[in-house]
C-alpha cells in the first residue's frame, strides 16, 4: 500500500530530461507569454530600421534625380547663352552689311556659313530689313550650309518674331516659343522642335535698322536631360507653359505642333496645376512623385544690361512612377529581411527555452509547495511529538502531538531554545556540549540513533521518559534537526491508544 501511495503522490510530476521532452509538456499560452513580447520588439525595430532605410534610400534617390533636373537646367542655360553671344555676333555682322549699304560681302557670307558648320544645332540665320524683308538666309542642311537665292528671300514683317524684335531695346533679345521646324513652308517631319532668338539691329546713328533672327533646335538643349529617359523606370520630360510636350516622347511632341491630342495637362489634369503654381518643387500623387524645376530661356542675367519681354517657360519634370518607389522600399527591405528572419526564429528558440525554463520553475515551486503540504500533514497527523531546531538549538517547528506532550502552544515554543522547553536542567550542559561536538564533528552519540528512556520534562515541570531519534537534515544550505520524541509515560500510553480507538484516522487526513 505504501508503495501505491508513492507513486500516486509523483504521478503528474515526473521529472523530464531533455529539450524536447521539456518542450513538449509547455502550456501553450505559457509559450505565447514570453514569444509575443519577443516579437513585439523585433517587430518594432524592424519597423522603426525599415523606416529610416527607405526614408534614406529615397532621399538619395531623388536628391540623385533633383541634381538630374539642376544638370539638364545648367545645360539649357549655358546652351541659351552661347547662342545669345552667337546672336550677338550675327548682329554685328549684319549691322555691318547695312552700314555699308552694298551688296552682300563675299567674307561675311562665308563667315556665316562657317559659323553654321561648327554650329549644327543651329537650323538657320536670317538678315531681315527695317520693312521685314530678308537680305540673308543661311540654312544647316545635311549637306552643310546654304545660302538662300534671292529668289528664295522671304517677307517676314507679318511674323510676331520681326514684330516683338523690333520694339526691343538694344541689347534685349526676343525669344519665341518652342515650335515646329519648317522646311518649303511646310512642318518638317519627324518632328524638330525650334527656338527663334531675334535682336534688333541698330545704325551707327542709332536709328533700327532690321533685325537678325537665330534658329536653334529646341532638342539640342534637351536632349541630354531625357535621353536617359525611363532608365530604372524614371521619365523625364519637358513641357511648356500651355502644358504641351516640348521634349518626350515624338508622339506626344507633336500635341504641341498639332494642338491636338494629349498634352501633359490633359494626361495629368490634377498636377499640371500644382506645377504652374509654384516654379520648383515635387508633388505627391497615385501616379507616383513628379519632380520638377521651371526655366525661363534666356536668364536675364545673360543679357548685359538688358531685360527679356514675355519669356516663355519650360517646365523640366521626372517622373518617378510608384513602382518604382515600391522597388526602392523592396531593396531597402531585403537586407532587413535577411537578418530579421533568423532573428525571428532565435526569438522562437529563447521563446521554447525560457519557456521550458518557467515551466520547469512551476513544476519545481508546486513540488515544493507539495512537499510543504506534505511536511505540514506530517507534522500535524503524527501522533509522536516533533520538534525542529536549528544549529543554535532554537525551536522552530513544534507539532500538535509535541504541544500535547509538553503543554507549550507553538507561539510559546517558537523562537525558544530546545534545552530550556523539554530538556531537564541537569542535562542541558551535556545538550550544548552534544550539539557543539556534532557541528565540529559531524559525529553525535544520539544523532541519527533511536534512543529509549531518556528523560524529558513538561512545561509544569514534570519529568516524564521519552523514545528519541533525532535526525539532521540539510536544506538550502542550512542544518536543521528534526527530533522525534514519544511519551514513554502510563497516561501518555493510555492517551495514544485512546486517540487510536476513539478515531484511528489520524486528524490531518480527516476530510
Amino acid at each position: 500500500m505504501g508503495s501505491r501511495r508513492n507513486e500516486s503522490w509523483l504521478e503528474g510530476r515526473r521529472s523530464f530530461d531533455g529539450f524536447l521532452q521539456g518542450l513538449a509538456i509547455v502550456p501553450f499560452w505559457e509559450y505565447m507569454k514570453i514569444l509575443v513580447p519577443l516579437t513585439i520588439v523585433l517587430l518594432f525595430a524592424f519597423s522603426r530600421e525599415y523606416s529610416m532605410s527607405v526614408g534614406s534610400e529615397r532621399a538619395k534617390f531623388l536628391t540623385a534625380e533633383a541634381a538630374v533636373i539642376q544638370a539638364g537646367i545648367r545645360r539649357v542655360e549655358q546652351g541659351n547663352e552661347i547662342a545669345t553671344g552667337d546672336l550677338f555676333f550675327f548682329g554685328d555682322l549684319a549691322r555691318e552689311l547695312i552700314d555699308t549699304d552694298t551688296e552682300l560681302v563675299p567674307s561675311s557670307v562665308q563667315s556665316v556659313s562657317a559659323f553654321l558648320r561648327y554650329r549644327p544645332s543651329y537650323q538657320q540665320v536670317q538678315f531681315i530689313n527695317a520693312e521685314g524683308r530678308e537680305f540673308l538666309r543661311a540654312e544647316n542642311t545635311s549637306d552643310g550650309p546654304r545660302i538662300a537665292g534671292p529668289n528664295e528671300l522671304q517677307d517676314t514683317s507679318g511674323f510676331d518674331y520681326f514684330t516683338g524684335a523690333m520694339r526691343l531695346k538694344p541689347g534685349e533679345v526676343f525669344v519665341s516659343p518652342i515650335d515646329a521646324e519648317v522646311e518649303g513652308g511646310t512642318i518638317a517631319w519627324p518632328y524638330r522642335p525650334v527656338v527663334r532668338l531675334a535682336a534688333p539691329i541698330d545704325g551707327t546713328a542709332g536709328q533700327r535698322r532690321g533685325i537678325v533672327v537665330l534658329n536653334a533646335h529646341g532638342g539640342h538643349f534637351l536632349r541630354e536631360f531625357v535621353q536617359d529617359s525611363q532608365v530604372n523606370g524614371i521619365q523625364r520630360m519637358v513641357v511648356n507653359s500651355e502644358g504641351y510636350w516640348v521634349q518626350h516622347r515624338p508622339k506626344l511632341e507633336t500635341g504641341l505642333v498639332l494642338e491636338l491630342g494629349r498634352s501633359f495637362q490633359d494626361s495629368f489634369p490634377e498636377i499640371w496645376p500644382q506645377l504652374q503654381a509654384k516654379p520648383r518643387g515635387w508633388v505627391e500623387a497615385p501616379e507616383g512623385r513628379f519632380y520638377f524645376d521651371t526655366v525661363t530661356p534666356p536668364p536675364v542675367a545673360s543679357v548685359p544690361g538688358g531685360s527679356v519681354e514675355d519669356l516663355p517657360n519650360w517646365i523640366f519634370i521626372s517622373w518617378v512612377p510608384l513602382r518604382v518607389l515600391d522597388e526602392i522600399s523592396v531593396r531597402a527591405a531585403t537586407p532587413l529581411l535577411l537578418l530579421a528572419t533568423p532573428l525571428f526564429f532565435t526569438c522562437l528558440a529563447i521563446g521554447c527555452l525560457a519557456a521550458v525554463a518557467r515551466n520547469r520553475q512551476k513544476l519545481a515551486d508546486e513540488a515544493l509547495k507539495s512537499a510543504q503540504e506534505i511536511k505540514n500533514v506530517m507534522m500535524v497527523a503524527a501522533l509522536d511529538g516533533i520538534v525542529v531546531m536549528d544549529r543554535k538549538g532554537i525551536t522552530l517547528e513544534f507539532n500538535p502531538s509535541a504541544q500535547e506532550i509538553f503543554g507549550y502552544s507553538l507561539e510559546e515554543a517558537r523562537g525558544k531554545l530546545v534545552a530550556d522547553l523539554i530538556i531537564p536542567e541537569e542535562h542541558r550542559e551535556a545538550h550544548r556540549v552534544g550539539l557543539e561536538h556534532f557541528l565540529e564533528t559531524g559525529a553525535g552519540r544520539i544523532i541519527d540513533k533511536h534512543v529509549d528512556e531518556l528523560t524529558a520534562v513538561r512545561k509544569n515541570g514534570e519529568e516524564f521518559p521519552v523514545e528519541l531519534t533525532v535526525c539532521p537534515v540539510m536544506a538550502s544550505g542550512e542544518l536543521f534537526f528534526y527530533g522525534f520524541l514519544r511519551d514513554l509515560s502510563v497516561a501518555g500510553r493510555e492517551k495514544v491508544k485512546a486517540d487510536l480507538e476513539a478515531d484511528p484516522i489520524p486528524r490531518a487526513l480527516r476530510g
